[in-house]
């Protein structure tokens, strides 16, 4: 019994691990919120929490740069994700995009849909220690 509805539950998780820190799951607060994760850059970190998101729906990144100093935000998926950025009343958009610079107190938000499950790693390219990743999981038909 167990198993039956397990294979559902962790098929709409997705689970993020952030690299060198603990991460924590969060239960979905309210349908506002589904499909957004906020990343928090503190101490040349990236700080966040696990949301629970469905694939195939579009993913809200918000990200604030709460250091002192610039950070970059780049993924491999961004080359061949439709990707949308919205900083200061701008918006950029297409496949291709490499990534985004924050500077210091400046808050980003990135739209991309994941089309299948997988990891959608991410880094600081200005700081090869900033380093993390978002696991999309799903289950198929049986």
């Amino acid at each position: 019994m167990l198993r039956r509805w397990m294979g559902p539950v962790i098929g709409w998780v997705v689970a993020v691990v952030l690299v060198g820190a603990p991460f924590a799951i969060r239960a979905q607060d309210d349908e506002q919120n589904v499909g957004t994760i906020t990343v928090e850059i503190v101490h040349s970190a990236f700080k966040y929490q696990a949301r629970v998101l469905k694939a195939d729906q579009e993913v809200t990144i918000v990200l604030h740069n709460l250091d002192s100093i610039r950070h970059g935000f780049t993924s491999p998926a961004f080359a061949d994700t439709e990707v949308r950025v919205e900083a200061d009343n701008v918006t950029t958009y297409g496949r291709g995009i490499k990534g985004l610079y924050l500077n210091p107190g400046e808050e980003v938000k990135v739209y991309l849909t994941p089309t299948h499950p997988g990891k959608l790693t991410f880094r600081c390219d200005l700081h090869p220690g900033m380093k993390g990743e978002l696991l999309f999981l799903s289950v198929g038909a049986t």
